[in-house]
């Protein structure tokens, strides 16, 4: 994220072309409404993924065939379970914005020449020093 900001006020990125690919768009939409939620429980989600995973040890076929010595799986596994975590605990986040509850935030109209939502204006770069 760091890098990103950093890239956009830096070095002029602009990430209007995000709009033009619906799917990765909607991808950005949910994580931004939801960013809370995932900062809440991503840290849960890892260490729960330790003892689960060592359950999976004991499953003949899942010691063949996964990789669960590898520490790729452990982020997988706590991927999977923040996102189980997302639709049950993410409405909080919404009764807390005041936006009506759903699993999947409403996507704003965008105006496809300007890359933004109408009636917003564009975002003002950062500046460093006097």
């Amino acid at each position: 994220m760091t890098l990103l900001l950093y890239c956009k006020a830096y070095r002029g990125v602009d990430f209007a072309w995000l709009v033009r690919r619906e799917r990765l768009d909607r991808i950005v939409t949910v994580f931004n409404a939801r960013a809370v939620t995932i900062y809440l429980w991503h840290e849960i989600a890892l260490v729960l993924a330790v003892p689960l995973t060592d359950r999976f040890w004991q499953v003949p076929a899942f010691e063949a065939y996964l990789p669960l010595e590898s520490r790729w799986f452990l982020f997988a596994v706590g991927w999977v379970l923040t996102g189980i975590a997302l639709p049950r605990a993410g409405w909080v986040e919404d009764v807390a914005a005041r936006r009506d509850r759903g699993c999947c935030p409403e996507r704003l109209p965008i105006d496809r020449r300007t890359g933004r939502a109408p009636g917003t204006r564009p975002a003002r770069t950062a500046t460093m020093g006097p």
